[in-house]
């Protein structure tokens, strides 16, 4: 089992990303208390299984809004 903190670096992200993650059901996850707000503990597994499913689907790129490359 791996922390939030210990998942997020593993997969390159933030945090609030892995917690993103674990609410769209891409991470296994157990709460470690019985409130809203507890720790969770993310399996290994789940890690393993997204990190290579982002490596076989590198996420698009985004356009900066309001920049151009101009010469």
């Amino acid at each position: 089992m791996l922390t939030t903190r210990k998942a997020a670096d593993r997969l390159g992200v933030t945090p609030r990303q892995v917690r993103r993650y674990v609410a769209d059901g891409l991470l296994d996850a157990q709460p470690l208390g019985d409130y809203s707000t507890a720790p969770l503990a993310i399996t290994e597994e789940s890690v393993t299984r997204l990190a290579q499913v982002r490596a076989d689907n590198p996420p698009r790129r985004r356009r900066t809004i309001g920049k151009r490359n101009t010469p």
